[in-house]
């Protein structure tokens, strides 16, 4: 292992305001629009405040980025008791679904995993919802769900917990850069060997209002609702939630697995403001600093670099001096000017997330070649001399074209720490092709029935959709969807073929749940060595010589590899597929877990009662 090697990016997910995924936020960015809103009523009520107006009162803001649902949630793939989950905090059960979205991306099934060198780094900063149940009267007495469910601690830990991962697991608290210090992090340990592959991203939740009113104490949230980021009228930022997740590995690997790669970091630096006219005061000196850093640590030079996803923090001392830091980096530049922006534009400042959020754009952008406009920009900031200074803010998209793009992301938190890292597209004519032709198998499956009917119903409209590649569709359904208790699959040769079994799947009774099978004989021909052969690969407890047949249809003999193991996944087996399946070998687009969430929120656990005499 090189000290030095860059990462790739193999996987990506995210759920932002107004975004369910990476490629709603890609809509999103071009379409120059918003995902920030007024705040819904439930959203009021969700936080204590009655419809009556007059309870509002003295509110310093009546916008937000605000996720919808945030009190649901699908325990059933997590194996999480119906007990259990009203007592953890939502930013747990947010990385939880969204680190399963990022694992299924990245060509993985969550579900079989036990045991994976994977490591989780996740930045998080809010105690909301442990602030909400003491406020209630929840404690941990009695209760001994209470103290994991609501630590931070827990963050990162339930996700190691919860899939089996036994990697390093962190959560990290730097405030406003927790989620690109957590990516820096992951980074560190893929390159020293403490992990093989590593979930890395930040979470936070909006479930009090006592944060709005300390923030508007330090006058740094916008009275207009918008975050104008380098704006003459910037007046500070719009508060968010969400939750943003990457699955890295070192590039060598991930270009000998044939992994799809959506880009790459080359290089990254964190450092300290250290004293400075203020704790959480931004400091010129230590910004421009640490992009020196992550640039040299990169390989690179400023020259090479085509645009900055910036903090952008919309504050009049903020937007100033972190472009003069940058200039203090890029004030050489007389060729090219560089593009800069920020994400909080578009969908508001994500606090302990806002890093992640702001490198996932930047992915988007080298992966696709674009730069978004700007939202919420009119007139530059007249505090910045912008004829003195080699950048521009985007006011209408463009393309970028190849063949290298890189870009600098810039993530300062109010702690101090700084973080900056470097995202470059990846070389995408390296993947390996699949072979075509044959019969493909598909294999589903999910924690419900009701996931399950609409996997499949994501599985038939993917296969509807122009240009739908059967071989790696198929693929990708082995790859990421298998695992859990129910389950459908079948055989096709065509698309035709697999959209007609869809059909009748959708047509015909949900099935029950399979419980995981210790032995399971099939009955095929002693003569067929090379299918006993591959059995006994993808499953290790796979017999030779008994007769019970484990098929839907107990007279039906498996004559191929793929009807074999198709009735090994419908009798419970848990499966080791990569005999019969390459990596992800430049990867399909599939939709992510239909996960089929329901309400838990503290309000349906009694308070403790006080103790008596």
């Amino acid at each position: 292992m090189r000290p030095d090697e860059p990462i790739a990016v193999i996987g990506l997910a995210c759920r932002f305001p107004g975004v369910d995924g990476p490629e709603e936020l890609n809509r999103l960015l071009r379409s120059g629009q918003t995902g920030i809103r007024d705040i819904p009523p439930d959203r009021w009520a969700l936080w204590g405040l009655s419809e009556d107006l007059s309870s509002r009162e003295g509110f310093p803001v009546m916008r937000a980025g605000t996720l919808d649902d945030i009190a649901f949630f699908d325990r059933r793939p997590f194996r999480i008791s119906a007990n259990e989950a009203p007592l953890i905090d939502p930013q747990q059960r947010l990385a939880l679904e969204t680190s399963w979205h990022a694992l299924e991306d990245a060509g993985f099934s969550p579900a079989c995993l036990e045991d994976a060198p994977i490591g989780v780094f996740m930045g998080a900063g809010s105690s909301d919802y442990a602030l909400r149940m003491a406020q209630a009267g929840i404690s941990g007495a009695g209760n001994p769900h209470c103290a994991n469910g609501a630590q931070n601690a827990a963050i990162s830990g339930r996700i190691s917990y919860c899939l089996g991962l036994t990697g390093p697991s962190l959560t990290i608290d730097t405030a406003c850069s927790s989620g690109a210090a957590a990516v820096a992090l992951a980074g560190d340990n893929l390159r020293l060997g403490h992990c093989d592959v590593a979930l890395a991203g930040g979470v936070n939740a909006l479930l009090s209002v006592e944060p709005f009113r300390a923030l508007s104490g330090m006058s740094v949230l916008s009275a207009k609702g918008e975050t104008r980021s380098f704006d003459a009228t910037a007046s500070g930022f719009v508060r968010s939630e969400g939750c943003g997740v990457l699955v890295l590995k070192r590039l060598s690997c991930a270009l000998a697995a044939g992994d799809r790669i959506h880009a790459v970091l080359p290089g990254w630096a964190m450092g300290q403001d250290g004293r400075s006219n203020g704790l959480s005061a931004p400091s010129r000196r230590a910004q421009a600093r640490v992009i020196l850093q992550a640039v040299e640590a990169a390989g690179l030079t400023p020259t090479d670099i085509g645009a900055i996803e910036a903090h952008g923090s919309a504050t009049v001392l903020g937007d100033t001096i972190e472009i003069s830091a940058l200039a203090d980096v890029f004030g050489d530049r007389v060729d090219t000017k560089v593009v800069v922006g920020s994400v909080k534009a578009t969908l508001g400042h994500l606090e302990a997330a806002a890093g992640v959020a702001g490198l996932i754009k930047a992915i988007l952008m080298v992966r696709d070649g674009f730069m978004p406009r700007q939202p919420c920009f009119a007139t530059p900031s007249p505090r910045i001399n912008w004829d003195e200074v080699p950048f521009e803010i985007v006011r209408d998209q463009r393309v970028w074209p190849g063949p290298r793009r890189v870009m600098g992301v810039n993530s300062f938190g109010m702690s101090g720490l700084n973080a900056h890292i470097l995202v470059s597209n990846a070389d995408m004519s390296l993947h390996r092709a699949l072979p075509a032709g044959g019969r493909h198998l598909f294999l589903l499956s999910a924690a419900s029935p009701d996931s399950l009917r609409t996997r499949i119903s994501q599985l038939l409209e993917t296969l509807r959709a122009p240009g739908a590649d059967l071989g790696k569709i198929a693929l990708a359904t082995r790859r990421r969807w298998v695992g859990l208790s129910y389950r459908s699959g079948f055989v096709a040769a065509s698309l035709e073929e697999a959209q007609e079994a869809l059909t009748r799947s959708l047509a015909s009774p949900s099935p029950g749940p399979v419980a995981p099978a210790a032995e399971i004989a099939l009955n095929i021909p002693s003569d067929r060595a090379d299918l006993h052969r591959v059995l006994q690969q993808v499953w290790p407890r796979y017999a030779l010589g008994l007769s019970q047949a484990a098929v839907p249809d107990p007279g039906t003999r498996p004559e191929t590899m793929e009807d074999a193991v198709l009735a090994l996944h419908l009798a419970g087996a848990t499966l080791c597929l990569d005999a019969i399946s390459p990596s992800a070998a430049g990867g399909a687009d599939l939709p992510g877990y239909p996960f089929d969430r329901q309400r838990h929120w503290f309000d349906a656990v009694r308070p403790a009662r006080a103790p008596r005499g």
